[in-house]
């Protein structure tokens, strides 16, 4: 080690850098379709996919029923909103772990300006929302409901 480098070091502050990081990586770990994450919200992960004609994205809302679901393109951004219902008779039982989370969640999806959003399909089949999102050459944006099949 040089001189200035004895003189730069500073354990106490990198313990709480390394505090800071740990934080950072529960809340990403806990940040997905769960409340534990409770900064973030609960919010479902999702997978975006690529080729010449479209975008597809791929989203995971297991238990979440179709009526729960509700999909609109707003300015630039495709908002998806909906809520995981608790089941509404528990039997008294005694539960030894919860994982399960319920809830309202919402994700904003910024959308490429070559989207097509008039022509936006969704359809939710096994817990799993594909959004297919047709590309175009250029557009104007405006708010669009979007229908799930």
């Amino acid at each position: 080690m040089t001189k200035k480098d004895v003189t730069d070091y500073d354990p106490v502050g990198r313990v709480f850098h390394l505090k800071d990081d740990f934080d950072d990586m529960v809340k990403d770990f806990f940040s997905g379709f769960s409340n534990i994450g409770a900064k973030r919200g609960i919010y479902p992960f999702l997978d975006i996919r690529e080729d010449k004609e479209k975008y597809a994205i791929s989203i995971e809302v297991p238990g979440v029923e179709k009526k729960d679901l509700r999909i609109s393109v707003k300015k630039e951004k495709l908002i998806v909103q909906g809520e995981k219902r608790e089941e509404k008779k528990r039997e008294k039982k005694s539960y030894l772990r919860v994982e399960r989370s319920y809830g309202r969640f919402m994700r904003a999806i910024d959308l490429p300006m070559e989207v097509d959003q008039s022509k936006i399909t969704a359809k939710c089949n096994n817990g799993i929302l594909k959004i297919i999102l047709p590309k175009k050459k250029k557009g104007t944006a405006k708010e669009v409901e979007v229908k799930i099949t």
